[in-house]
């Protein structure tokens, strides 16, 4: 026998998981703007994803370089790690997708704390 409970705790577990939101779409080209205090850069980052996984490639002063990271919803989180001048160091950004921009913190082995702003780079049709 199904007790009187079973079909109002269905409809509750449907509802969770229709309201559970699946990651920001952020797979393409975005140009950063990254403040530091020992200075500001400009790369040119492009993400790939898979679901909630990314991958990319960050591509600034130091030449082209690989992340990885997650997105859940909104937030983003992803880590780069570059050779520069001779040192490996590696940056972890974190922050927000909204209408094809991002901003948030980032932490940069040698560097220190800084913010980030980024827009996606329109497809050329």
């Amino acid at each position: 026998m199904i007790s009187r409970s079973a079909p109002a705790a269905f409809v509750l577990l449907i509802s969770v998981v229709l309201l559970t939101a699946a990651p920001a779409t952020i797979a393409g080209q975005w140009q950063f703007s990254v403040e530091l205090a020992v200075g500001t850069g400009r790369p040119l980052v492009t993400f790939k994803q898979d679901g909630g996984k990314i991958t990319g490639t960050y591509e600034g002063r130091y030449g082209k370089s690989t992340l990885e990271g997650t997105v859940k919803e909104n937030h983003v989180e992803f880590t780069v790690t570059m050779v520069a001048e001779g040192t490996t160091v590696s940056g972890v950004f974190s922050g927000n997708y909204e209408d094809d921009r991002m901003s948030g913190d980032v932490d940069f082995e040698g560097a220190g704390e800084g913010t980030w702003t980024a827009v996606r780079v329109p497809v050329k049709k």
